[in-house]
């Protein structure tokens, strides 16, 4: 088991995989950096919820597909970094470029020998920056 992050785009984009002990490893470390931003989701479930429906009524026939996809989209209107609920569940969340800069800009911060102790801890860590970098370049990617 592990998690697949693909680029947000079509089912034949780049797919970066990180398995079960490598993620959990690279979250940690985004989280020491700053990486990563608390959000409240049931607040951001709300937020769906009502572009989704208006008045208790779906909008139209796709409304629940719509609240969903809505939801999965959804983020801080300035973010800090991912929301850890995109990153700690493959649900095809949307980590949008301007999640993902600000999660660069916050390692950036860090001091050069925090930074390489990640690169000598975590094997996967230099593929999984440049990903981030590409991703943001991109159109951001998508949880799976």
């Amino acid at each position: 088991m592990g998690r697949a992050y693909r680029l947000n785009g079509n089912e034949y984009s780049a797919v970066y995989f990180l398995d079960h002990f490598t993620h959990a490893a690279v979250l940690r470390a985004m989280d020491g950096f700053g990486m990563i931003q608390d959000l409240d989701v049931l607040r951001l479930a709300e937020t769906a919820f009502d572009s989704a429906f208006r008045g208790g009524c779906p909008v139209d026939d796709s409304a629940t597909k719509a609240l969903v996809e809505a939801l999965r989209e959804t983020g801080a209107a300035e973010p800090a970094g991912i929301p850890r609920h995109k990153l700690a569940t493959g649900e095809g969340w949307l980590i949008t470029p301007p999640e993902i800069t600000a999660a660069l800009a916050a390692y950036q911060r860090a001091p050069h020998d925090e930074r390489a102790a990640a690169v000598a801890r975590i094997d996967d860590w230099d593929g999984w920056i440049d990903f981030l970098h590409i991703a943001g370049d991109f159109a951001g990617m998508r949880s799976h």
